[in-house]
């Protein structure tokens, strides 16, 4: 009997021990879910002090090489490659950058194994239903959808949840995301020469009215802008027949990361690296300003008013909570550059 009071009483500190445990491991994540938010907000002002790009493109390389070097599955290392991605669309949104076009899928991927192109289309159909599920809260942000390349050569429902996605944020006017599937850019050149060929040949314009302006008019790119920024990842210093008519006044700028691996900071000295040297770039490509960074409460709202609680009570920290939310002020006031590095 002795025995088995013992065996309770044991058992009842394992639970309450467990207990604290878990609401210790809760706060933690708590707070380190605030923490993160507040770093990532910090970050992002040292960047709207000065010009934003209006536009930056990614070739988003390295998922594979990063799948090896962890020792990991490849589709592993697309997976990550993704939401990686959907990490990057929320920081660029939260930075106001108002346009965005992503490297998503080249034509040169359909002459890869059929098992990797399976996979990558797999990938993209968890992609686009993730886009589809949440398209009401892209139309609440007012984020726009395009589509380039020869979507004709994707699968029937990739293909139809693309174009409807594209269709219903057309009369959205903020930030705008261009999406690169079945793309190379020289099969876009010679689309556009092709078409005003027929142009020509129809009669329908005069050879001596063939111009640059003119091409781009028949790109599939025709509706976006010209990137002011192109980044790269994985190390790779080449092009790979993404956006080579476009990018002719771009500041290209690489990274030795691969994709999965980038991160906020990354994104951050790209930006403050275009900031630098914009004005040597042609033409105008000195960026948008921008009031503040968007204030994201879509990972604080549930903690906010017991943060609060807490912090009028340790009275010392929230003054350097304070000191940090007003350091852009600061910056602005004595006109730091703080860019000079980059």
């Amino acid at each position: 009997m002795l025995h088995l009071d013992v065996v309770m009483m044991m058992e009842c500190e394992r639970l309450k021990i467990k207990v604290i445990c878990e609401v210790i491991l809760n706060k933690i994540r708590q707070w380190y879910t605030l923490l993160v938010y507040h770093m990532e907000f910090f970050l992002m002002q040292l960047v709207v002090v000065r010009k934003i790009p209006r536009h930056v493109a990614f070739i988003m390389d390295g998922n594979r090489r990063y799948a090896r070097e962890m020792n990991l599955p490849i589709p592993m290392g697309h997976l990550e490659g993704l939401q990686m991605l959907q990490r990057l669309l929320r920081w660029l949104y939260l930075l106001r950058v108002p346009e965005v076009t992503v490297y998503a899928f080249s034509i040169e991927n359909f002459k890869r194994p059929q098992s990797e192109v399976s996979l990558l289309q797999a990938i993209a159909r968890n992609a686009i239903y993730h886009v589809k599920r949440h398209e009401i809260d892209y139309r609440r942000a007012n984020i726009r959808f395009q589509l380039i390349g020869r979507i004709d050569m994707l699968p029937e429902d990739i293909r139809q949840v693309l174009i409807s996605a594209e269709a219903q944020t057309k009369d959205c006017t903020g930030m705008r995301i261009n999406i690169a599937a079945a793309y190379t850019s020289r099969d876009d050149i010679v689309g556009g020469i092709r078409e005003v060929c027929r142009k020509v040949k129809n009669n329908t314009m005069h050879p001596h009215d063939v111009n640059e302006e003119e091409i781009e008019r028949n790109l599939r790119t025709n509706r976006c802008n010209k990137p002011d920024l192109l980044i790269r990842t994985s190390g790779e210093t080449r092009l790979s027949d993404f956006l080579l008519w476009e990018v002719c006044d771009s500041m290209l700028y690489f990274l030795p990361k691969n994709w999965p691996c980038l991160t906020l900071w990354d994104i951050v000295k790209a930006l403050l690296h275009f900031q630098r040297h914009s004005k040597s770039l042609p033409g105008d490509k000195s960026g948008v300003k921008v009031d503040s960074v968007v204030k994201d409460e879509q990972h604080t709202r549930p903690y906010e008013e017991e943060v609060e609680d807490y912090l009028e009570e340790h009275q010392e920290i929230k003054n350097t909570m304070y000191i940090l939310d007003n350091f852009q002020r600061y910056t602005k006031r004595t006109n730091i550059a703080l860019y000079k590095d980059f």
